[in-house]
């Protein structure tokens, strides 16, 4: 008895396809000429405070490669350019934390600009996971990532993801602070 031949025909041995694409871009940029003034040190001040945006130097350049990062992106997934990005400047302290989130914009960033050291490694940390129904939260050939994809907090961290994905940021520790460049395309 031969197996047959229809049935192998259209697949390639051994090949992996992933139809669950997820693109990012996680790096490190060189904070030169980016400086944020520090906030105002009140210990039982807001979890999350807002600069003003003169409270940044090299705001623009902070816009500039966030929209870089999102055009990239924009291109890997076939999609229209970004024409303009958004950018806050927000300070992380005392305990803040956040659930898990999406953002309504097409695509969302982070850069850490200033990080005091944790004594937990996990402590401040951006946490990426794809909401989209998986296999039990495992790692398999051809779903996205299975776990968590982390970023820790250190000064020139930079993530760009796709708005959707879910997002959450483990609690800080007592004493610690995070300034961070949080950006959102204008599409």
């Amino acid at each position: 008895m031969t197996a047959p031949a229809a049935a192998t025909s259209a697949r390639t041995a051994g090949a992996v396809t992933r139809y669950w694409k997820t693109g990012l871009v996680i790096g490190n940029l060189d904070l030169t000429g980016i400086t944020a003034g520090p906030p105002d040190p009140d210990p039982a001040g807001d979890r999350c405070l807002t600069l003003p945006p003169g409270a940044a130097t090299g705001l623009q350049l902070l816009k500039e490669q966030f929209l870089a990062s999102m055009n990239q992106l924009a291109e890997a997934d076939g999609t229209p350019a970004i024409p303009a990005v958004g950018v806050d400047v927000q300070v992380w302290r005392n305990g803040y934390d956040m659930p898990a989130f999406a953002s309504q914009a097409r695509y969302a960033g982070w850069t850490v600009l200033s990080a005091t050291a944790p004594g937990h490694s996990e402590s401040g940390c951006l946490n990426l996971t794809d909401p989209r129904a998986g296999s039990a939260l495992t790692a398999m050939p051809g779903l996205p990532w299975g776990r968590q994809f982390v970023i820790r907090p250190v000064p020139g961290a930079h993530a760009v993801v796709p708005g959707w994905l879910t997002c959450s940021i483990v609690p800080l520790e007592p004493g610690q602070q995070i300034t961070v460049a949080v950006a959102a395309s204008a599409s």
